[in-house]
């Protein structure tokens, strides 16, 4: 029985991992949706990411736009997070400081 939960969790996990990275595809942005945002604002969301931070959170913006093993924004040719978001404002501590968890605050939907 044990065994049959262990593997249970381990493909559930296995698949929400599939589908955080499917969302890190390279798509095109439909519109330059920073076009009308003032110099020192953060970037928009572009509308290809509807509806993601609501159903994965920070984690699936750090899936993509974060630095660590799985994830390095340099290989899936998206933007990466400024030091500024991670804890002690270094990407080297592979963790978001806490006050930056909730991205749709600052980055609203283009």
């Amino acid at each position: 029985m044990r065994k049959n939960l262990v593997t249970g969790a381990l493909v559930l996990a296995m698949a929400m991992g599939s589908l955080a990275v499917a969302g890190c595809a390279s798509e095109a942005p439909a519109s330059n949706s920073g076009a009308d945002t003032p110099a020192g604002a953060p970037p928009v969301m572009p509308p290809t990411h509807e509806g993601r931070f609501e159903t994965l959170g920070a984690s699936g913006c750090y899936g993509c736009h974060g630095a660590n093993e799985n994830a390095n924004p340099m290989l899936n040719g998206s933007v990466a997070l400024p030091d500024d978001h991670y804890v002690d404002g270094s990407a080297q501590t592979l963790e978001i400081d806490p006050t930056h968890e909730q991205c749709n605050t600052c980055h609203v939907q283009g």
